[in-house]
């Protein structure tokens, strides 16, 4: 069955020019990157490459790259660790209510070890609210945490001036960008973020590989939260070179195609809204989209309930929200945090653009989206 895919922020396909670079270092290159002969050396040269695509595109320094599994191990690296062995009270942490789960799981797992957890103010578009931020923190703040795009309604959040906020008070700064990353400018360096999380496939990379930068002069601060070889001071493990240098060729593909495709993705867009609201009734955009990223359109369609409309097309790909709350019943926590009402929210999909899809591919799965929802809810939606 030919899926129409409009949920590339759960993940995306990976790049063919990707591929190609990983495929190797599955077959003649399969030295252990550690290992001291020359195949080792060549992965080890390999790896170095890709840690160097990496901090290009982040802003950063090679040296602040560490390897990782993914977003979710980085995020849990960085905000554990930052707790290190220190466990003098009291200490507390800031926690932004519309992240991920794998940054409010740590929070919860920190609440268990007698840490202080706050939770940062955020506006009806999504936004933080800098100076309710600035009153959470205080010199017992060992760290605050927030994702730079916010991967249900596409807020871009204030990082420069929340790391500013953070250090006012000594505390480290963590973000999640995993949603951002490849898909608008970073600068690590000049937003003075402490950590940041990223997962190759988000950006046309292969599953399994992400990283955790880490911000050179503050690398002590940060304990590992795992022990083995030593690899990396903060993660131990054979470093798989095949996903490491798959990570590092989509982080040149994006760093190269970012200003192109966002000039792409900024038409599929406006396409969408179009269709959209010429073929639903009453339908509304969730967040804050005219100041978010053009490729996350999160809708509430009036009379329809986004599961079972996500159901009822297996020919498109969209979702009702975070692949990692795909299982809950329960409206997405972070509708309900900006103020969307539960019958709202449980009638509210993403779609998540891609500028390598094109525009008639997105309007036959529109028009499939519309015709379905115009029958869930029992409406004549307008015509093609």
């Amino acid at each position: 069955m030919d899926v129409i895919y409009l949920d590339n922020c759960a993940t995306t396909r990976v790049d063919e020019e990707v591929l190609d670079a990983m495929l190797p270092y599955l077959r003649e290159e399969f030295g252990n990157p550690s290992s001291p002969h020359l195949l080792g050396k060549r992965a080890r040269r390999a790896v170095d490459g890709a840690a160097e695509s990496v901090a290009r595109l982040l802003g950063g320094d090679p040296a602040g790259v560490v390897f990782t599994s993914g977003a979710t191990e980085s995020n849990n690296i960085a905000l554990l660790g930052a707790f290190g062995h220190d466990d003098r009270a009291p200490v507390n942490a800031v926690f932004c209510p519309t992240d991920h789960k794998s940054s409010l799981s740590v929070a919860r797992a920190l609440r268990g070890r007698g840490v202080g957890v706050r939770t940062m103010a955020i506006r009806a578009d999504g936004v933080v609210d800098l100076p309710r931020f600035a009153d959470r923190l205080d010199f017992d703040t060992r760290v605050a945490t927030v994702a730079w795009v916010n991967s249900e309604i596409g807020t871009i959040q204030p990082v420069r001036e929340m790391a500013a906020l953070c250090h006012e008070s000594g505390a480290l700064l963590h973000v999640d960008a995993a949603p951002a990353a490849g898909r608008i400018p970073i600068d690590v360096t000049g937003a003075a973020v402490d950590t940041l999380a990223m997962s190759a496939h988000k950006i046309g990379g292969p599953k399994g590989v992400g990283v955790l930068y880490v911000r050179p002069e503050i690398r002590r601060r940060i304990r590992p939260i795992t022990y083995g070889g030593g690899q990396y001071d903060l993660r131990s493990g054979t470093i798989p070179t095949h996903l490491a240098v798959g990570l590092g060729t989509a982080c040149e593909l994006a760093s190269a195609r970012m200003e192109e495709d966002g000039r792409k993705v900024a038409l599929l867009r406006a396409t969408a809204l179009e269709l959209l609201t010429r073929r639903i009734p009453g339908l509304r955009l969730n967040g804050r989209p005219e100041a978010g990223v053009p490729h996350v359109l999160n809708l509430v369609l009036p009379g329809v309930r986004g599961e079972s409309l996500v159901a009822s097309l297996p020919s498109v790909a969209l979702s009702t929200g975070s692949a990692c709350n795909s299982d809950s019943q329960e409206p997405s926590p972070v509708l309900t945090a900006i103020g969307v009402s539960a019958e709202d929210a449980n009638s509210s999909v993403r779609m998540c653009l891609s500028p390598r899809m094109t525009v008639e591919e997105l309007v036959r799965g529109l028009n499939l989206v519309c015709d379905r929802a115009g029958a869930l809810a029992g409406v004549v939606v307008a015509t093609r």
